[in-house]
């Protein structure tokens, strides 16, 4: 095996298509219902990824083929300094031959050479495997999210007219607006406002601060989303009175995946709670999803198990748990206690 690190915004072709290869068997493995990312895709979303994200990987070579390949993630601001992302991907046939402890010795030291003291990881119910490598390595669960789908053909369309009269009834002092894979300059401030509404959601155990994004921050990632293919609608809430925005929601489509749309943040400021905003965003973007993107089957959304409020709504309107997730988290101080075990254990066996 052979370990390199490498700049995902300026892989070569080879890189590119070996890490392509790798991402749709694990995708397969996740997510069986859905279609491969074809390759093209898969440049754009790596070399596309926002200014504010900063990026570390590595990949693991047997020959032509990445065998796994690993990376920390952390964003360049001012929250969360103590804090990165990792992942790790190993190939079915080369699990538990220790392909994930190498990887993660390498995203340790990348940690600690950025001063990241808290690693937090994702794992899905349909890899069973990441869960028993976390729990080997020390970490702990800090949070119990789901993948939630709206099969469409359930929905109950009824509801939707039902909730929109209702939210004229008593948001009379509010206009829905829309936006089409982008924000106007003059609306970007308040929209990082009501996006920080989200920082509400659940947390559980882990050890994360609230996020504040910029104007710069929020024209990045929408920018991201346009090269990448993605096609993003937003819809917000203004008072009328005061020209404020009030709340957002925004879902993303993109055209290899026609029949799945996914259900971004659902935010509302504190002040305007109760108010029946949050459904009424709901409601209007799935009308105009039924409207005008009648190829869509699915819509997907991921929520804290412990987010009633979101969930309430949800459950409505027909989602269904899809995919359990665990959000797990570990001090990097640990991480390194258990890489020294492993190499102790290997020191120690014989020859």
């Amino acid at each position: 095996m052979r370990i390199e690190q490498i700049d995902v915004r300026h892989a070569t072709d080879a890189q590119y298509a070996a890490i392509n290869e790798l991402s749709n068997v694990m995708r397969l493995e996740r997510t069986p219902d859905d279609p491969p990312m074809p390759l093209d895709e898969e440049v754009r979303r790596l070399q596309n990824v926002p200014p504010v994200v900063a990026l570390r990987g590595w990949v693991a070579w047997d020959g032509g083929r990445v065998a796994a390949d690993g990376s920390l993630e952390f964003l360049r601001t001012e929250d969360n300094k103590h804090l990165a992302e990792t992942r790790l991907y190993v190939r079915p046939e080369y699990r538990r031959r220790g392909m994930a402890s190498r990887l993660l010795e390498l995203l340790a030291e990348a940690a600690a050479e950025e001063g990241r003291t808290t690693l937090i990881g994702f794992t899905f119910s349909t890899i069973p495997d990441g869960d028993a490598f976390l729990r080997r390595v020390g970490a702990a669960v800090g949070l119990e999210t789901h993948t939630n789908q709206l099969d469409l053909r359930d929905l109950n369309r009824d509801m939707i007219p039902q909730w929109l009269a209702r939210a004229g009834a008593r948001a009379s002092g509010f206009d829905l607006i829309l936006w089409t894979n982008g924000y106007p300059e003059e609306d970007l401030e308040q929209i990082s406002r009501v996006w920080e509404s989200m920082n509400r959601a659940p947390r559980g155990t882990l050890r994360v601060e609230d996020e504040h994004f910029t104007a710069e921050h929020i024209r990045d990632f929408a920018r991201a989303d346009r090269k990448r293919g993605n096609e993003v609608w937003s819809m917000a809430v203004r008072e009328r009175a005061t020209g404020r925005l009030a709340g957002i929601t925004e879902v993303a489509w993109h055209p290899n995946r026609p029949e799945i749309l996914q259900q971004r943040g659902t935010g509302v400021l504190a002040e305007y709670q109760n108010l029946g905003l949050g459904r009424w965003l709901k409601a209007a973007m799935l009308e105009k999803v039924l409207r005008e993107r009648p190829q869509v089957r699915r819509v997907r959304t991921g929520n804290a198990d412990s987010n009633a409020p979101m969930l309430k709504i949800n459950t409505e309107l027909g989602f269904r748990p899809y995919i359990s997730h665990y959000i797990w988290q570990i001090e990097l101080a640990q991480v390194r206690a258990y890489l020294d075990s492993v190499r102790a254990t290997k020191l120690a066996a014989p020859a």
